[in-house]
């Protein structure tokens, strides 16, 4: 009886033993290793140590979606390496299975701890990863390819243990937490943005490009949430504060998909505003929120511009009047067509299962000078990715997925009373709205580390899901 009270209590951690060690983390990593190259990763294992010792599994999976976010990949690759090719990040998830496996056990009921609507799609999604691997090897694909096609996919599996052991009170937590690692990675693109461009030449540019700035869609889109239905002003002046690194880091990717995303997350945020049952009174100024942000974010870039004499207007210009005149002369968008016509190819190959994980295709890499013939496992679009591994029946069992949660979301939205879960849930249908639109030119909901995230979103979607229907007020 005195484990399971143990047990019980861990998710009751203070909030600012995660706030400490967020910090402590990114300190950790970058200021020993200019002193020597394993001191750092010392430290960060230490840190670790003290999640599993003081800590909780909800404490765990947000400080392993903020390390998965905020850390660069040069930072995994060439420092916090693993046996076998590990990455750090995977250590902590196989950690957080550990615990989450003895939690199980010692809670002495060996069933399905917590039963949601999202069970069903998300079961049939590993399900399918799993098919999918032994499809492969039934095609003879290798291994090699195999297996770094699969380790990304297989992180849905944080879904199950976020809804039977993360504390879903704790979602509004979540948000911050994904608005602060948002913020980090802001701030990593202005410094090297920064870094790299000629300030005392007018005009001069550097695109900055890297996978993590999918989060400043997630993270601008969570600000405009907040600011919606948050009651305390405090909270909306710091959110809002928060947008300025974000905004600024989204016009320098000059990502004209984010953009579009985040036009669509913003059109959802402002449908939601009309639809609400609850704040009819406010619907007006709140739907003004929601339009003046795209001007907000062109203000921020006009006034960082004219601080830094960077061609940061000119750039965005040209990449969308390109589009609008002539995309065949835009080599980004041609090439990437060509490269979409080979996926299709191998697609038509094997069209309701898919070649299997580890299939692949011969493209031709402009990103590299000069270019060469590289064999890949995926290209810029999460559904082509999965149709050519998990064939039509893959991207259906996908969308499956997020599709529910997205209506999911959409019901407890309107039928709930309970602020921060209609906080949430706005959040979630913005944020995967946006992503789905997205998806049609990147992977990223696919073939990265930030699936943690995306499965963390899920997860605590089902359980606020679940916990509303325990009360009767979802149909």
């Amino acid at each position: 009886m005195m484990f399971r009270k143990d047990l019980s209590s861990l998710n009751n951690q203070s909030i600012s033993l995660l706030v400490v060690i967020c910090m402590m983390q990114v300190l950790l990593i970058a200021v020993p290793f200019y002193f020597h190259d394993f001191l750092s990763v010392i430290l960060v294992l230490i840190v670790i140590s003290g999640v599993g010792l003081f800590g909780s599994i909800t404490l765990a999976v947000l400080y392993l979606c903020f390390i998965a976010a905020v850390i660069p990949t040069w930072v995994y690759d060439e420092i916090l390496k693993l046996p076998l090719d590990f990455k750090f990040y995977e250590g902590v998830f196989a950690f957080i299975i550990v615990l989450s496996g003895v939690a199980w056990l010692l809670s002495g009921r060996l069933n399905w701890p917590y039963k949601t609507r999202l069970d069903r799609p998300v079961l049939l999604l590993m399900g399918m990863l799993v098919f999918s691997i032994g499809l492969g090897l039934f095609y003879g694909q290798p291994v090699s390819q195999m297996l770094r096609d699969i380790r990304y996919p297989l992180c849905y599996s944080t879904f199950f243990i976020v809804t039977w052991f993360f504390d879903y009170r704790k979602c509004q937590m979540f948000l911050y937490l994904v608005i602060g690692a948002s913020v980090v990675v802001g701030i990593e693109y202005l410094i090297e943005f920064l870094a790299m461009v000629n300030l005392s030449v007018s005009g001069s540019f550097f695109r900055v490009a890297r996978l993590e700035g999918v989060l400043f869609p997630i993270g601008i889109l969570s600000i405009v949430a907040i600011l919606l239905l948050e009651r305390h002003f405090y909270r909306r002046v710091l959110v809002g504060l928060a947008s300025l690194p974000i905004g600024i880091a989204l016009l320098l990717t000059v990502g004209r998909g984010m953009w579009i995303a985040l036009f669509v997350g913003l059109s959802a945020l402002g449908y939601l505003v009309l639809v609400d049952p609850l704040r009819r009174k406010e619907r007006f100024k709140r739907f003004m929120i929601v339009a003046s942000i795209p001007f907000i974010l062109i203000v921020f870039t006009y006034t960082f511009q004219m601080q830094t004499n960077v061609g940061v207007g000119d750039v965005a210009v040209r990449r969308i009047a390109r589009v609008a005149d002539n995309y065949e002369e835009d080599h980004s968008i041609s090439g990437r067509l060509i490269v979409y016509g080979i996926a299709l190819e191998e697609i038509l190959k094997h069209p309701l299962f898919g070649g299997g994980h580890g299939v692949s295709i011969r493209i031709l890499s402009t990103d590299v000078m000069p270019p060469r013939l590289e064999t890949v496992g995926g290209v810029d679009s999460v559904y082509l990715t999965i149709a050519m591994r998990m064939g039509i029946v893959g991207v259906g069992v996908f969308l499956w997925v997020f599709c529910s949660g997205l209506w999911y979301a959409y019901k407890t939205f309107l039928s709930s009373e309970d602020e921060q879960s209609r906080l949430f849930c706005m959040v979630f249908i913005a944020v995967y709205s946006a992503l789905l639109v997205f998806g049609i030119g990147d992977a990223t909901l696919f073939v990265n580390r930030l699936i943690f995230v995306h499965a963390t979103f899920l997860g605590i979607l089902a359980k606020l899901d679940t916990e509303h229907i325990k009360q009767g007020k979802v149909a």
